[in-house]
C-alpha cells in the first residue's frame, strides 16, 4: 500500500489520471491525499470531483479555490472572470459536490508519518494542537447551518494578524487566510497577501522559514511560483503550476519520492 499526496489539481483531470498511471495507482490498495485547490481555473472540474468523490476514503484539505467555488455556488459571492466552475454549477451533481466539500478539513495531521498537510501555510506561533483546533473552528462552521454567512464574510485581507480575542467571522477569516492563502508573513504572524512571486517583500519571509513552523514536517500546495522548492527537507511544496502549463506533482508519503507529469497545455495565461 502506498499513499500519494497531490498538489493543486485545479480541474486538470487528464494530468491527474496521467500521474496516477505513472505511479501505478491501485484504487483498492493505495490512498490519495489532496493539498487543496481541487478545482477551478482548469478545464475538467466536474470530472475531477467525480473521480475524487469515488475514491476510497481520500484525505482532503480545502484550498482557497475550493472555498471560492462554495461561495459562488451558494450565491454569496460573484464569480471571477478566470473561474471555470460552470461545469459543476450546471451539473445535476452540484449539490452533492457542495456537501462533499463542506465536509472536508482545512488541516490534517498523520501521526504515523508525522506529516501535517495544509493548503497554504501555518503561522509561526501555532503549534500542532493549536493549528488543528483553529482549523476545526472553521470546519465546524463550514459544515454547519451558518456556513453561507461565513462564506459571504470570508473575503478580505483584514485583520492581517492573529489575536486570541478575535471573534465571529472576523476570527474565522484570519484562520482561513492563514490556512488557504498564506505565503509571506513576519515573525509576529502578520500576513502579506499581495505578493505571489518567490522574491520576498521587504520585512516579510516565506512562512516556512520562521520559527516553529520550520521544525514541523509539512506538505502544502498553493504557491506555484516556488515550483516545489523550499530548500527545507521537512517542508514539501507540491503546487508546481499545472494549470499554468508546467506540471502536476505528487509525493509518495512512505519514502518522500516525488512524481510529476507535464501539463497538456497552459489553461491560464
Amino acid at each position: 500500500m502506498s499513499t500519494y499526496i497531490f498538489g493543486d489539481i485545479q480541474g486538470c483531470y487528464d494530468e491527474l489520471l496521467s500521474l496516477l498511471d505513472q505511479v501505478h495507482f491501485e484504487p483498492d490498495v493505495d490512498r490519495l491525499w489532496f493539498a487543496g485547490d481541487l478545482i477551478n481555473r482548469g478545464p475538467k472540474n466536474l470530472e475531477t470531483m467525480q473521480f475524487i468523490m469515488g475514491l476510497n476514503d481520500p484525505i482532503i484539505v480545502l484550498g482557497n479555490h475550493d472555498l471560492h467555488f462554495l461561495a459562488v455556488a451558494m450565491g454569496v459571492h460573484e464569480a471571477m472572470p478566470t473561474d471555470t466552475i460552470t461545469d459543476i454549477l450546471d451539473s445535476q451533481e452540484s449539490t452533492q459536490i457542495i456537501n462533499f466539500l463542506r465536509a472536508q478539513k482545512l488541516a490534517h495531521h498523520d501521526p504515523a508519518s508525522g506529516f501535517t498537510m495544509v493548503h497554504a501555510g501555518i503561522p509561526p506561533f501555532w503549534d500542532l494542537p493549536t493549528l488543528l483546533q483553529r482549523a476545526r473552528e472553521v470546519e465546524s462552521v463550514l459544515s454547519g447551518s451558518s456556513f453561507e454567512e461565513f462564506l459571504a464574510d470570508m473575503y478580505g485581507n483584514e485583520p492581517s494578524m492573529w489575536k486570541d480575542e478575535l471573534t465571529g467571522n472576523t476570527r474565522l477569516r484570519v484562520i482561513t487566510n492563514y490556512l488557504t492563502r498564506l505565503r509571506y508573513c513576519n515573525a509576529d504572524g502578520a500576513l502579506e497577501l499581495k505578493h505571489k512571486a518567490s522574491k520576498r517583500p521587504q520585512g516579510f519571509e516565506p512562512w516556512f522559514n520562521i520559527q516553529r513552523a520550520s521544525t514541523m514536517k509539512i506538505v502544502f500546495g498553493h504557491w506555484a511560483a516556488l515550483d516545489g522548492v523550499t530548500n527545507r527537507p521537512n517542508i514539501v511544496a507540491l503546487d508546481t503550476g499545472c494549470v499554468w502549463g508546467r506540471k502536476l506533482t505528487a509525493m509518495r508519503l512512505e519514502d518522500k519520492q516525488l512524481f510529476s507529469t507535464p501539463a497538456r497545455k497552459p489553461y491560464q495565461l
